[in-house]
């Protein structure tokens, strides 16, 4: 799990309509790290667009993470970020003592979160008759439609569960997961070109 903080020159978190440093740390190792930061501005001054484009420009930079401490927040920022699927904590401090605490607070909430969902869960579907084991995704319509769901939790089940042979994946650009959980998968991908300015990725098993 990856935390984003928005830290001052002291590494104490800042308010979100202060200019600072984010901060991106992850546990991916058993140990809470910084693995990137960059500068951040909120640009009030150019109104709701500034603000807007401010946002989207921090959370391009952040990949598929979507938890954000902050020392505070409130207003017009903090529905942008909600309502981009952005989990907001409040902590005045040094972000280390709480990161442990959110992850264990976040992956609480997930689980409940995907108990909820469980049967509405969208999965790919077969192209053609199920016996030939092609499948298709277009997870740009599906996280369109569910801003809730991200490519791991809509892919992983499936990729851990059912025998295929081809899996077509439509998105905005790779998961950078795939990478990572697919050599245990024993799967492997590729690219296809397309004229629709989407990611085209054929998945199949490594034989």
């Amino acid at each position: 799990m990856n935390i984003a903080v928005l830290t001052d020159n002291e590494g104490n978190t800042l308010s979100f309509n202060e200019s600072g440093m984010v901060k991106l740390f992850s546990n991916e190792k058993g140990t809470w790290s910084c693995i990137r930061e960059f500068p951040f501005e909120l640009h009030e001054g150019n109104g709701l667009a500034g603000i807007q484009n401010s946002i989207q420009s921090m959370l391009s930079r952040l990949d598929e993470c979507r938890i954000v401490m902050v020392k505070f927040i409130k207003g017009v920022p903090l529905s942008i970020l909600k309502e981009s699927g952005v989990s907001v904590w409040k902590v005045d401090g040094s972000p280390l003592a709480f990161l442990e605490h959110i992850k264990e607070e976040e992956e609480k909430i997930r689980l409940e979160h995907q108990k909820s969902i469980q049967p509405a869960l969208p999965e790919p579907l077969p192209v053609g008759d199920k016996k030939y084991g092609i499948y298709a995704i277009d997870l740009v319509h599906v996280q369109a439609k569910a801003a809730g769901f991200n490519s791991k939790d809509v892919l992983l089940p499936f990729l851990q569960s059912r025998v295929f042979q081809k899996l077509e994946v439509v998105c905005e650009h790779l998961p950078k997961w795939f990478e990572k959980e697919f050599a245990s998968l024993n799967l492997q991908f590729r690219i296809e070109e397309s004229t629709d300015a989407l990611c085209h990725t054929i998945v199949t098993p490594i034989e």
